[in-house]
């Protein structure tokens, strides 16, 4: 056990004398803690989004209409729009590009249609009165057995001149219309909110109300905020990035050296060799995910707080990667060619593994091929270890992340050679 751990320590040793080692494994996860946190960390008011209105919808006059002139005042009211009115007779498109300036900005503009009042005034009219005429017959229809043959002919005779009426009433309806840039990612939210806005004008317009409550309720046990909810990702995927890029370039800088050739005389074997670094790597892993933590304490209030499986599945994900990147020390000679191979695993595996954005994002068979990448079991069991405090979680991904650091230990001590052929 003495050997390994003069490994350790030579290796550890190495990386405090490294620069450029303490800022990619300490000071780069940190910025984009910092980043991903300013983002999504819902503090501070952002900005709202603007929002081009058109209104075609004029009196004779030329001014706006009373119904029109209100629905604009219900997409204000959601406070989520900066509204901008675009001129009737300007084509909305190159008046909003040209307003949005040299710096520009996603296009999202809202059509008023020529004639909207006298539409919605129309469609109103016919629904409130089949509303009407359905209540009055359900009513007749309840009652009618107490009724008498001369009240129920002036009742069916009321019924019937009502859905006559009726039928005389326009069936109109009237359209807003919607245009986004193609490349906007925010397009389906901005749709959903307009829509929204407009079915509850819509349904002011008729009467009617909403029987229907929601009530939020969190699905953990403490209430966390959005930058805790990442925080499980991050850590996975910088000790994920950690192991397999720093490993297999200080591997492969270690043979360029002769380090490692020099080895092959000295009692250390193989195993003691990878150990040692696996080792020195998983103290890196602890340190980084402490600070992270830290960091979002102080700077974010992140309420997570690492428990002993939390702790357990860091060291054995950090020896996972760990082990990983000796595997692919092990096979690369070249220290160029080594940096491209890891940051071509790593990279996507970051990706793809559901720890920055949800996999229901992505296609179904590319979720499928994240299913077998082990970040998404490391990302996974740590994410319930800490957020959702879910013991069986923990323990299923823990398995598959042991067998896989058990797997990737002993694959790397069979590539490792002491000399080149």
């Amino acid at each position: 056990m003495i050997r390994p751990l003069v490994i350790f320590l030579a290796v550890t040793k190495n990386w405090i004398r490294s620069r450029s080692g303490i800022f990619f494994s300490i000071m780069f996860p940190m910025m984009l803690l910092l980043v991903f946190g300013a983002i999504f960390g819902g503090g501070g008011g952002g900005s709202a989004s603007t929002l081009f209105v058109q209104n075609l919808d004029r009196n004779s006059d030329g001014t706006i209409t009373q119904l029109s002139s209100a629905l604009v005042e219900a997409l204000n009211s959601t406070k989520t729009f900066a509204i901008k009115d675009v001129p009737a007779d300007a084509d909305a498109k190159v008046w909003a590009r040209d307003n949005l300036g040299p710096l520009g900005g996603n296009i999202r503009i809202v059509v008023i249609s020529k004639g909207f009042q006298g539409d919605v005034l129309n469609g109103t009219l016919k629904v409130r009165v089949g509303i009407s005429y359905s209540l009055l017959n359900t009513t007749y229809q309840y009652f009618a057995p107490y009724l008498n043959e001369t009240e129920k002919m002036a009742y069916e005779q009321g019924l019937a001149q009502m859905q006559l009426y009726n039928e005389t009433l326009p069936d109109t309806r009237t359209s807003l219309t919607l245009a986004f840039d193609a490349s906007d990612q925010s397009a389906q939210v901005i749709k959903n909110i307009v829509i929204n806005a407009a079915n509850a004008f819509n349904y002011h317009l008729i009467g009617a109300t909403s029987v229907i409550e929601f009530k939020e309720e969190s699905a953990t046990s403490k209430r966390f905020g959005a930058v805790d909810y990442y925080l499980p990702g991050i850590i996975a995927a910088f000790i994920m990035t950690n192991g397999i890029i720093a490993l297999t370039s200080n591997t492969t800088e270690f043979k360029r050296r002769g380090i490692i050739k020099r080895l092959s005389i000295t009692p250390l074997t193989k195993f003691d060799w990878i150990i040692g670094n696996v080792l020195s790597q998983t103290l890196l892993s602890l340190m980084l995910t402490a600070i992270m933590i830290v960091v979002g304490w102080i700077v974010f209030s992140v309420q997570v707080i690492p428990d002993v499986l939390s702790i357990l599945m860091i060291f054995l994900g950090s020896v996972m990667f760990s082990g990983l990147g000796m595997v692919l020390g092990g096979l690369v000679k070249d220290v160029e060619a080594a940096s491209a191979l890891g940051n071509a695993i790593a990279f996507p595996m970051m990706f793809l593994s559901g720890t920055y954005f949800p996999m229901e994002f992505m296609p179904s068979y590319l979720q499928s091929f994240s299913r077998v990448l082990p970040l998404f079991y490391f990302s996974e069991g740590l994410r319930y270890a800490l957020i959702y405090k879910y013991t069986g979680g923990v323990l299923t991904n823990m398995a598959v992340v042991s067998a896989l650091a058990v797997a990737f230990i002993i694959l790397g001590s069979v590539v490792t050679r002491w000399k080149e052929k």
